[in-house]
């Protein structure tokens, strides 16, 4: 893999040795909408475009400011960003600089933003442009500019003209980088930035696609074992004992210690559910060229809110939403005196905490999960950085060497292996938990 920390990225590709997926593009009408729209000869021809547009419509656009926005592009963060997003994000600091001058020295000002650009301490070369876009009538037709520019005519229009004028260099290079790039199609209209940011639409990126063949493999599996549960028949084979050994285990040593026998049957479908899923994400982080889609904070967010839903709808529904609220606390029997001034401290607390140890929950498991890749890449960079050192040694070095870092990476793939299951049942086990004190009187 060209590079090894993507194992612990969401992005909108799966990665593969680069001899498995060769890139042969011959032009830039073959390479993805993205990788065009980035490419900085398309951007400059972006830029002049705009710019004519922008005259078209009475704008007196200045011939520097491509060189302004050339100039921008060098900045960190700034790489690859078209004028319109440059004239943009300017005007935007522009308008808050604005608002802090007026606050100090206009503070009746009706409109801050001339106020400031008619200031002898302002210095702004796009200040036309921040002024501009508070006509409604120039930003529709901006809209309009933009809308245009960003469409998918347009870099049709591009590459079918100017841009098959692509260098065979030029051609390579981007064919190189995406050598070994297993593009994720995007059925829903979804648009990328590049590849690894959406810019619009629902975008479907690896670690969904992940998600959603783990999810249907456990359907698939667990209909299975169903059917042969309803049979009544004795269970038979290595796969049924294991699964329902798996189950029974985590029944009784997680789900029920965390809510109790009754609760913990009443929750099963969603314990367990929750359980075998984020196992299977967690396993799916150990195969070859995939990933662990519970490295990403996105995934054990929504984990984590599905907990805190099913623990605000059950508890209201036991207690009504006073009673909820009035749960948070638990009784102490404090004097009157006493509790006047402690309870309303120790509610807000309590409240705060509700969200907080949710969000920790989320944060927990992704950063149990991050922290076994990251180790595993540590040590498959001390083998990368050992055998470089050790360039040219003789049997005697490599032998203990290649044995030591095969012998590590054994050892911590069965650690690893071990953490996966490890965090499933830590975080049902909490979700039983409060689960279980949102439904319960303290």
């Amino acid at each position: 893999m060209s590079n090894l920390l993507l194992h612990i990225k969401d992005a909108y590709y799966f990665e593969v040795p680069k001899v498995l997926w060769k890139s042969n593009r011959q032009s830039a009408g073959d390479f993805p909408d993205w990788i065009v729209r980035n490419d900085h000869d398309f951007q400059g021809v972006e830029a002049t475009s705009v710019i004519n547009s922008l005259r078209e419509i009475g704008v007196d656009v200045s011939d520097g400011l491509k060189s302004q926005w050339e100039a921008w592009q060098q900045k960190p963060n700034n790489f690859g960003r078209p004028l319109d997003v440059f004239l943009e994000m300017e005007a935007d600091a522009i308008a808050n600089r604005a608002a802090k001058w007026a606050k100090k020295n206009a503070p009746g000002s009706n409109n801050p933003l001339k106020a400031y650009l008619a200031s002898q301490q302002a210095d702004e070369p796009l200040g036309w442009f921040a002024e501009l876009r508070q006509d409604s009538k120039f930003r529709d037709s901006w809209e309009s500019i933009k809308k245009e520019h960003n469409s998918a005519q347009y870099v049709s229009q591009y590459v079918s003209g100017e841009g098959s004028k692509w260098s065979s260099s030029k051609i390579q290079e981007y064919n190189d980088a995406l050598s070994g790039k297993i593009l994720i199609p995007q059925p829903f209209g979804g648009k990328l930035r590049n590849a690894y940011e959406p810019e619009s639409g629902f975008c479907l990126s690896k670690y969904m696609v992940i998600e959603l063949a783990v999810a249907m493999l456990l359907i698939g599996i667990f209909a299975w074992l169903g059917k042969r549960i309803q049979g009544g028949a004795v269970p038979k084979g290595r796969a049924w004992n294991f699964l329902e050994g798996l189950i029974e285990y985590v029944r009784k040593q997680v789900f029920e210690p965390a809510m109790g026998l009754e609760d913990s049957r009443r929750f099963m479908p969603l314990l367990a559910t929750l359980f075998v899923f984020i196992f299977g994400l967690n396993l799916a982080g150990m195969v070859p060229f995939l990933g662990s889609p519970t490295a990403s904070l996105a995934c054990t967010a929504a984990l984590a809110l599905v907990v805190f839903a099913v623990g605000l709808i059950f508890g209201v529904r036991a207690m009504g939403p006073m009673g909820y609220l009035k749960n948070l606390v638990p009784e102490m029997g404090l004097p009157p005196v006493l509790a006047i001034c402690i309870v309303p401290i120790l509610w807000v607390i309590e409240f705060v905490s509700l969200f907080m140890k949710h969000g920790i929950l989320a944060l927990r498991l992704l950063a149990n999960v991050v922290a076994g890749h990251a180790v595993l890449l540590g040590l498959m960079g001390l083998a990368v950085g050992a055998s470089a050192l050790y360039m040219g040694s003789n049997l005697a070095v490599w032998t203990p060497l290649g044995l030591v870092t095969a012998l590590s990476m054994i050892a911590m793939s069965l650690l690893e292996l071990f953490i996966a299951f490890l965090q499933a049942a830590m975080f049902t086990f909490l979700a039983g938990l409060f689960i279980s004190s949102s439904i319960h009187h303290h």
